[in-house]
């Protein structure tokens, strides 16, 4: 945290970062891409994630304490897996707001610990959101191209993370850990990592 003058509020999230290989490999795909559709703001590699609950502007005196919930929950999962499902955007389909990467829950343990999350932030007056959860990995930003965009043209996107449980059209990896992000909005990377909660293989 030491970006922050201690007294000013951090904007915090807590999320599910994405390994290595898996980031790596959309960068390629990103690369193959060129050119790209005219979006305003591509997603760093570094900033690749599945956000769990966004918490906004936080106290950070408040921090150990929300930390230390955050981790009683984290004790309570062993590692799952889950895997990539494909493109998909919200807003206009010919203009989208965001380009993202589907989520594959396969035995819904994401669901479950979303769930988990935000009961224990409930008691620090995190409301959840009244939406059904849809977890994605936002790619871009704001499609500001002159002719409708069409995510049929985007190429295929296979990387080889593929699991020997899961082998096959979608990429699966192991989540072992989620963690509290904090945004810094002017940089890039624009998130950076205040804790990591692992789940225990036993």
């Amino acid at each position: 945290m030491e970006k922050h003058v201690n007294d000013q509020p951090l904007r915090l999230f807590i999320g599910v970062p994405l390994p290595e290989k898996l980031k790596a490999a959309l960068e390629q795909w990103r690369q193959q891409s060129e050119p790209l559709p005219a979006f305003k703001k591509w997603t760093h590699r570094e900033d690749y994630h599945i956000t769990i609950q966004f918490l906004g502007d936080v106290d950070p005196a408040r921090v150990p304490a929300i930390a230390k919930q955050l981790q009683h929950v984290s004790s309570q999962f062993k590692p799952f897996e889950l895997g990539f499902g494909g493109f998909g955007a919200f807003g206009d389909t010919t203009s989208p707001r965001v380009l993202w990467a589907g989520v594959i829950d396969y035995n819904h343990m994401l669901a479950r610990l979303q769930e988990k999350v935000t009961d224990a932030m409930e008691e620090f007056g995190f409301v959840k959101e009244s939406r059904p959860y849809r977890p994605h990995i936002t790619i871009a930003r704001k499609y500001a191209g002159n002719q409708p965009f069409r995510i049929d043209s985007l190429p295929t996107f296979l990387p080889e993370t593929a699991s020997s449980e899961h082998a096959g059209s979608e990429a699966a990896w192991t989540v072992r850990e989620f963690v509290l992000f904090s945004t810094h909005l002017h940089d890039r990377p624009m998130y950076e990592i205040l804790e990591t909660f692992g789940m225990e293989d036993s």
